[in-house]
């Protein structure tokens, strides 16, 4: 089983709740972060924050940091978020048994500091499993925030390193309840988040 595991597929079909239900409590012990998507009562799209992996095992005490806000009429990104504190988790997350990195690809990808920490968190010994934003995503993202061919570049460029590290699987699934998915997920549990 490789040590990393990154699941990619369309936005809303389940990624990260299949990885959430394989860690279970699991995720307490996690480095890392995650990241919550924010809704209204009417189910409206507020934004996108920033926490610690462990926040999503119901640790609490820490405050969520709104990288994507769509509250305003045109949406709002805050790279300060990927320049300092998901820098600080990446960095930290090498002390951890084990990591998520929920998700990558975004638009972090365009902030090098980020990148460095990541490229560098990604050749440590550290077992982590998390999401890689779809190519679909990326385009979508690189429209909406108009971000241009650098970014594309700098995700296509991603998922081509993850894809030739043999120490790491991304596993193309299409929707919910992929059990080739759940299956992959249930093992890397079970190897490295014991």
């Amino acid at each position: 089983m490789q040590k990393k595991l990154f699941l990619c597929g369309p936005s809303g079909c389940g990624k990260t709740t299949m990885i959430r239900a394989a860690l279970g409590q699991k995720l307490a012990e996690a480095g890392g972060f995650v990241t919550e998507r924010r809704v209204d009562g009417d189910g409206r799209v507020l934004g996108f924050d920033l926490l610690p992996a462990a926040a999503a095992a119901g640790i609490e005490g820490f405050t969520p940091l709104r990288f994507l806000d769509y509250t305003a009429e045109s949406p709002r990104r805050d790279n300060e978020v990927f320049r300092d504190e998901a820098v600080r988790l990446l960095q930290e997350a090498e002390y951890y048994p084990f990591a998520v990195l929920d998700e990558i690809g975004g638009f972090e990808l365009v902030i090098p500091q980020f990148r460095a920490q990541l490229a560098s968190f990604l050749s440590s010994p550290v077992p982590c499993v998390g999401v890689l934003k779809a190519p679909a995503g990326v385009e979508e993202l690189r429209e909406r925030f108009g971000l241009g061919e650098k970014y594309t570049a700098l995700a296509r460029r991603l998922r081509a390193a993850l894809d030739e590290d043999p120490d790491t699987l991304v596993l193309d699934i299409s929707g919910r309840g992929d059990e080739r998915a759940e299956r992959a997920l249930r093992e890397w549990a079970a190897c490295f988040a014991r």
